[in-house]
């Protein structure tokens, strides 16, 4: 174990930095009040490790049902994420050429009631690009949603610990919350399109 002035230092999940006693208990603190965000923000990351592994080349599999939005009817081919009130599929138009995400809340969601059932995040010509378009866009999502979580957990570190040098303890968790929604190599090449006639990803 790393000692400092003869006081134990402590390691934490995805970060260099090292805590003292007073530290580690801060950090478990905020950690504590945070970890349901970030558990949000690990089953994203997951679904989204998921469809970056899925063959784009590759046919797309067949229609497995029909939803219902202003635009028209579109049949839904595969679904890209399943959230808690709310579930992304990628579909096609049923009487025309046109892909798009289409996200079909729960009926009984406050979104649902206020706005309607469906709503069409992404539309394009060319499935492949629109998946691109579509797993650029949830990372971004996912960049806002860590940095939401971090803000959370800092506000209470520097509220309740202001005494126990904060700033090592924030930039621990910060580090950790920046982990889970770290960018890969499937991404950084879908930032290469621009996202066309996006509404944004309702996570």
């Amino acid at each position: 174990m790393l000692k400092r002035a003869g006081n134990p230092l402590h390691k934490v999940p995805d970060s260099h930095v090292l805590l003292t006693d007073e530290q580690l208990a801060a950090y478990n603190a905020a950690f504590q009040a945070i970890e349901g965000d970030l558990s949000d923000v690990e089953h994203v990351r997951k679904e989204l490790n998921r469809l970056e592994q899925i063959n784009l080349n590759k046919p797309v599999p067949k229609a497995f049902d029909t939803l219902t939005t202003p635009e028209g009817k579109w049949d839904a081919h595969a679904q890209l994420l399943k959230l808690f009130r709310s579930e992304i599929f990628l579909c096609h138009q049923a009487d025309g050429g046109q892909w798009a995400v289409i996200q079909l809340f729960q009926h009984n969601s406050p979104y649902a009631q206020a706005h309607g059932d469906t709503d069409i995040l992404l539309k394009g010509n060319d499935v492949r690009e629109l998946m691109t378009e579509y797993m650029a866009q949830v990372q971004h999502t996912l960049r806002f949603m860590a940095r939401n979580t971090a803000a959370k957990a800092q506000k209470i570190v520097w509220e309740q610990f202001p005494d126990d040098h904060p700033g090592k303890v924030v930039h621990a968790i910060s580090e950790r919350c920046s982990n889970v929604a770290e960018n890969t190599e499937a991404i950084k090449q879908a930032q290469k399109y621009s996202v066309r006639q996006s509404r944004g990803i309702g996570i």
